[in-house]
């Protein structure tokens, strides 16, 4: 991972538009698009609506940089085909969807595609193994007897800060999309600008609350499913048994790999954790799935495999991980959600931090959310959770489960 300096203004072209920015430190502001319409429609209105940031960002986006370098090369442009014409033939309403940002905001699709691609692309020449990469999340559940909570770090690039955007939508297929699998959807997710929603953290409206942690299989496979497809794929799961089923990716599998934290509700409002570990199967056509559930401990997951025995990348992303392990597990089981705010914002790394917030720390926390299933709520922080007011407290809506 390379790194560079920011002058006290940067100026940057891009797409014929020049953007000169002062830095912007850590924004305390949670931008929030309601949207409804087919799934172009809503991609559109999404780039239309966040044009300045998405073209903020892939200008700004150092990796984007080195996935257009291996776009370019033979290897890289047939990974980037075969997995558009995948993804074409299995999902391809999330196509559309991609298509309607990139016009929205008036940017190249395969800038966008590529983003999707992620490591996918960005290894694809890449013969300097064990791969060293770069990353980290660190997300927390318990069950108590009236709720359950979830809390979430999302941690990135530190050029994604300040690039994000929430996308809450109601999602109603064109009867072509209708015929080729869409489904109507309800869900709010944090996106990255210009990715789909899904890798990152959110809810649907059938009774999901979720989180993502990257993880890092050595060994990839690309013009498989990236895992963005699988995430996004998630939002539209009516229950537990269809989002194994999405997990699974029959008939193809997953190309890279990631952990998902989940708590199911149900009508009754029983309520069910569980975390699933995804790898790509090197011998088959599905992914890899561990999923196990937690109800009287809680659920710790950062960006290692903790079940699923697959060989990883070696570096930061391990480190990194070991390290946040090891600082949530020496505080006391959390009990509330005070509890979880407290070890989300723990600080006491001297090189890697659950709540990263080092000015010179390549990955960054962006942002922590606490789910509180009681209250039916999700909070958005900026800083750390125990020491700042929420800047965004969204309701969370379980409405249709009154339909399944």
């Amino acid at each position: 991972m390379k790194t560079y300096l920011f002058w006290s203004v940067v100026v940057l072209t891009y797409l014929g538009t020049v953007i000169c920015e002062k830095p912007l430190g850590r924004r305390r502001a949670v931008p929030v698009i309601f949207v409804q319409g087919s799934h172009y429609d809503v991609g559109y209105d999404v780039g239309r609506t966040f044009s300045y940031i998405i073209k903020d960002f892939i200008a700004t986006y150092e990796n984007l940089r080195d996935f257009e370098k291996e776009y370019k090369t033979d290897t890289g442009r047939d990974a980037y085909d075969k997995t558009l014409a995948n993804m074409k033939s299995r999902f391809p309403y999330y196509v559309k969807e991609i298509q309607g940002v990139a016009d929205g905001a008036n940017v190249p699709f395969h800038l966008l595609f590529l983003l999707q691609m992620d490591d996918l692309i960005g290894t694809i020449n890449d013969n300097h193994l064990p791969r060293n990469d770069t990353g980290g999340c660190s997300s927390l559940a318990i069950k108590t007897p009236k709720s359950a909570v979830l809390g979430h770090t999302e941690d990135a690039f530190s050029e994604t800060l300040n690039h994000f955007y929430i996308m809450s939508a109601h999602i109603i297929p064109t009867p072509e999309d209708r015929e080729r699998g869409a489904v109507e959807e309800r869900f709010a997710s944090l996106c990255y600008a210009g990715h789909m929603p899904g890798y990152t953290m959110g809810y649907n409206e059938n009774g999901l609350v979720f989180s993502i942690n990257t993880l890092s299989p050595l060994i990839l496979k690309p013009g498989n499913t990236p895992r963005t497809f699988i995430t996004r794929a998630l939002l539209a799961s009516k229950n537990f048994a269809e989002a194994e089923r999405v997990l699974r990716d029959e008939g193809l599998g997953i190309g890279n790999g990631f952990s998902l934290n989940m708590i199911w509700t149900d009508k009754t409002c029983d309520r069910k954790i569980y975390n699933a570990e995804v790898a790509p199967d090197l011998t088959g056509d599905k992914s890899l799935v561990n999923i196990q559930g937690f109800a009287d401990e809680p659920l710790v997951h950062t960006n290692i495999y903790q079940r699923i025995k697959v060989k990883e990348v070696i570096g930061p992303i391990i480190d990194s991980s070991t390290a946040r392990l090891k600082a949530i597990h020496a505080h006391q089981p959390p009990q509330n959600q005070k509890d979880i705010k407290d070890i989300i914002s723990d600080t006491s790394g001297t090189d890697f931090q659950v709540f990263q917030e080092k000015k010179d720390s390549i990955i960054k926390t962006i942002a922590a959310g606490v789910f509180e299933l009681d209250k039916m709520t999700w909070s958005i922080y900026i800083n750390k959770p125990n020491s700042s007011e929420p800047v965004a407290v969204l309701p969370i809506r379980f409405s249709m489960l009154e339909k399944v």
